[in-house]
């Protein structure tokens, strides 16, 4: 990626030869981003790079994560997904882009939230996981299938294990 520096382009994070960009991020999710795939075992050990600030035309600055992985896990992306919709996934394959998507709030998000309803069974059975179904887009709303109580995406995002 490169960004204007006294008119010259300069490149601020080395492209990769095969791996997943996460572009569109908005500026200050970054650091929020890496700290979820963290989180996620399988994440843990591989190489990742975050650019922060980059000017961007559609959103005015956003941040930018590469994983030098083939396939991100299926929960980091429903995590990704409710934290930041409309973030870009590119695959890289011999530095080229072989595949992207757009990602949209999930319709479902199973097991990798814990509920905020302290009083959820969720809470105190821990056989039993986590699964919030989307009701609303504007603003962002879900309810717990257990509990049946609805949480907003900031209550949510708080809530992360």
């Amino acid at each position: 990626m490169t960004d204007n520096h006294n008119n010259a382009n300069v490149l601020l994070i080395p492209k990769i030869e095969n791996g997943i960009v996460i572009d569109h991020i908005p500026s200050g999710y970054g650091v929020k981003i890496l700290e979820i795939a963290h989180r996620h075992e399988e994440l843990s050990t591989i190489i990742i790079s975050l650019g922060m600030n980059y000017l961007s035309k559609r959103l005015g600055r956003k941040d930018l994560l590469k994983f030098q992985i083939k396939e991100l896990p299926p929960s980091f992306l429903q995590h990704l997904s409710l934290i930041c919709p409309g973030v870009t996934i590119k695959r890289i394959e011999n530095f080229a882009v072989e595949k992207k998507i757009v990602l949209d709030v999930p319709e479902l998000v199973d097991k990798v939230l814990k509920c905020p309803n302290p009083s959820c069974i969720t809470n105190f059975e821990k056989s039993i996981n986590t699964c919030f179904h989307l009701l609303e887009r504007e603003p962002l709303t879900y309810g717990c299938n257990y509990c049946e109580r609805h949480f907003s995406r900031a209550e949510l995002e708080a809530a992360l294990p």
